[in-house]
């Protein structure tokens, strides 16, 4: 049996007139059969002139089917380069976010404490603002350990200051600087003994010793001294 040719595709005309308000008489001409096409611009001055025109066009794309052009593949995208994120690494210590007048900074929990008065979460709230309000008076960089004593106390000390004042002072002014030493901790102070030392009365008891015979001459007088009594 004879392989059935495949049939070419059909030769498909497409002709576009356009309604121009001038005198001028113009069109398009779209000759296209399979993946070719021609498109053909002109221009005419009675319709009778179109039979001319689409002959012309069918010659023009005869000649594209007898040498195609050759259209290069489209080269395959680039990739995209992947922009590195960059991983943060996790702190070694916990830190707070101390809110400031623009952002707020991470400051290790170890670099603010409180060491009297009031230790609850409402004070350490009110201590993190405090560290804020610091940091934004150029006082404090956050970066090294400070100690409050009294939260409250120091809360109403800065209330009113502006941070044009807060320049006026230092650190040391309103919290203490640095960590706590050891040497620092408030020392358990044994029980010191009276002055007087309570006397035990049993111990205290007198020893009364007996007394001494002193040798009797022949006169009968005492040789020496009289009979004495002795405290131990």
């Amino acid at each position: 049996m004879s392989k059935k040719s495949t049939p070419k595709p059909p030769t498909v005309i497409t002709l576009t007139l356009p309604e121009n308000e001038d005198a001028t008489l113009g069109g398009t001409l779209l000759v296209q059969r399979g993946d070719l096409a021609r498109l053909h611009q002109f221009t005419y001055t009675r319709i009778a002139d179109l039979s001319e025109i689409i002959a012309d066009a069918l010659i023009a794309f005869a000649a594209v089917e007898a040498d195609p052009p050759i259209i290069p593949e489209a080269p395959p995208p680039k990739p995209q380069p992947t922009k590195k994120v960059a991983v943060p690494t996790p702190s070694a210590e916990p830190t707070v976010d101390v809110p400031l007048k623009k952002g707020t900074k991470a400051v290790k929990i170890s670099h603010l404490k409180i060491v009297g008065g009031e230790t609850d979460a409402a004070a350490y709230r009110q201590a993190v603002l405090l560290a804020g309000k610091l940091i934004d008076g150029k006082l404090w960089d956050g970066e090294s350990p400070i100690r409050i004593d009294d939260v409250y106390m120091l809360a109403k000390k800065m209330k009113h200051l502006s941070e044009r004042e807060l320049s006026l002072f230092t650190l040391q002014d309103f919290v203490q600087v640095g960590t706590l030493e050891p040497d620092d901790a408030p020392e358990e102070t044994a029980d010191e003994p009276d002055v007087f030392d309570e006397v035990d009365e049993d111990s205290a008891a007198l020893t009364i010793a007996p007394p001494r015979k002193t040798p009797i001459s022949a006169n009968g007088h005492h040789n020496g001294a009289s009979d004495q009594t002795a405290l131990l």
